[in-house]
This record gives C-alpha cells, structure tokens and sequence, in this order.
C-alpha cells in the first residue's frame, strides 16, 4: 500500500528525521541493487541517473535535517 506524503512545516522549516530519510536512501539503495542486473544496457545510464539524482535528495535531506 502507498500514501501520499506528509509535508509538516515547524518555524518556516520543513519537520524532517534524519533517521527517516536515511531509511528511504537505504531502501533507495537495495531497490537498485534488486533492479540494476535485470535494466537493459540501452536504458542503465538513464536509470542510474535517476536514482543517482535520488540519492542526492535523500543525502541532502540527511545532512540538513536537525534530528
């Protein structure tokens, strides 16, 4: 099941945990591991792009999140 997210706003900043948005980069990652072998060579740099771009965002929110 998904849902969609939750964006909580505390003195003009966004409420975030670290520990949540590394759970996501965690999954991130054993999501490509699981997903990489079977991307065909045609589509793998486009797809390793996406999930670079996606690491970025994670990573980012781990090193402004106060918590």
């Amino acid at each position: 099941a998904h849902s969609n997210p939750v964006f909580i706003i505390v003195d003009g900043k966004p409420a975030v945990e670290k520990k949540s948005a590394q759970w996501c980069l965690d999954a991130l990652e054993q999501c490509w591991k699981q997903k990489e072998p079977n991307i065909r060579e045609s589509e793998k740099a486009d797809a390793k792009k996406a999930y670079d771009d996606a690491r970025e965002v994670y990573r980012k929110i781990i090193a402004e999140a106060e918590n």
